[in-house]
């Protein structure tokens, strides 16, 4: 499989692997874009969306003639490459054709998605900060690979916003009073005005707050008010508060990363998670070394510097990643 350099949803859906994989026709391809999407996890935000509207899009349970599906595959290709033709030879096709028995619904379905998808996308990428001003006048501080989506539309209605990453919020407060509200994949934050951090990525979601106050209600329907200086996480679809030292939650905001006790193990997830690279550990026992201190966290060359100046650690680049072992 060769590299792919997907910018879109369409592209990604209209790529031959993803539907081979997705629609399990052909186990080659199948293993190909599995083990591709592996290699480049920078991709995974897009691909999730892309399965999402895959999925959102309800099939008709209908018979559907090989003529209809040739029509359909021919559309589509137009839609994808316009008049030049892609040359499938007729051994190759049989890994479209339920695929193509979609598209009939696929393409109108893209379309109507495209046109009703009111959401503004704003993020960073690995290893960068990124400051954005919101239409009602509140702030935002993306951490590295980071994505909140919000409705253009904020006049006359409540603020939404939803996250995939991690986030510091200080809300405006506005004579209208609407309401600001943060989804994230656990739990939704309500808030008029204030000022809060937020993770919601898979290993973790909590919330620091840090001026005002907030009202948390969990997916169960569960309601927890903080105060100024709480921290709340939910594991298990759990919330609990607990003590934090504020200062190395918000320290990715001065571009650093704070480190207490924390396994190597946990610290190559970070690594993977902020900068887009595969990291590897040489045995379980290199996973079980614990670090502490507060590391620059703005350039992963000088992040692995500042790892193996502990001399604990050795770190050799591989390929598509990094090596942790022992000094």
């Amino acid at each position: 499989m060769t590299n792919r350099d997907f910018t879109s949803i369409e592209e990604v859906i209209a790529d031959e692997f993803f539907q081979a994989w997705y629609f399990n026709t052909d186990d080659l391809r199948s293993r190909q874009w599995s083990l591709w999407l592996e290699e480049h996890p920078q991709y995974g935000t897009l691909v999730s969306e892309s399965i999402s509207v895959m999925d959102d899009l309800v099939m008709q349970e209908k018979e559907i003639s090989n003529e209809q599906t040739e029509k359909a595959f021919l559309k589509l290709q137009k839609v994808i490459v316009g008049d030049r033709n892609i040359g499938f030879s007729s051994k190759r096709k049989g890994w479209w054709l339920p695929a193509a028995a979609a598209i009939l619904v696929l393409l109108v379905g893209l379309t109507f998605w495209s046109a009703t998808n009111k959401k503004k996308a704003l993020e960073s990428a690995y290893g960068k900060v990124m400051n954005y001003s919101l239409p009602d006048g509140s702030q935002i501080t993306l951490n590295s690979n980071s994505k909140v989506l919000l409705n253009k539309d904020w006049k006359n209605t409540d603020r939404e916003i939803w996250l995939q990453g991690e986030a510091y919020f200080k809300v405006q407060k506005l004579p209208s009073r609407n309401k600001f509200v943060v989804h994230t994949q656990n739990m939704d934050i309500i808030v008029t005005g204030t000022q809060f951090n937020v993770i919601s990525r898979e290993e973790e979601t909590s919330i620091l707050l840090t001026e005002g106050s907030v009202t948390i209600k969990t997916k169960d329907g569960k309601e927890i008010y903080m105060k100024p200086g709480e921290f709340v996480k939910i594991e298990n679809n759990s919330p609990s508060k607990e003590t934090v030292d504020k200062e190395s939650v918000l320290a990715w905001k001065q571009l650093k990363i704070s480190f207490e006790n924390t396994p190597m193990k946990q610290v190559a997830k970070i690594i993977s998670t902020h900068y887009g690279v595969k990291v590897q550990l040489s045995d379980e026992a290199i996973g079980l070394k614990k670090i502490s201190g507060i590391m620059p966290n703005d350039n992963l060359d000088i992040l692995i510097n500042a790892l193996e100046a502990t001399g604990e650690f050795k770190i050799s680049k591989i390929t598509n990643g990094i090596l942790i072992s022992e000094p």
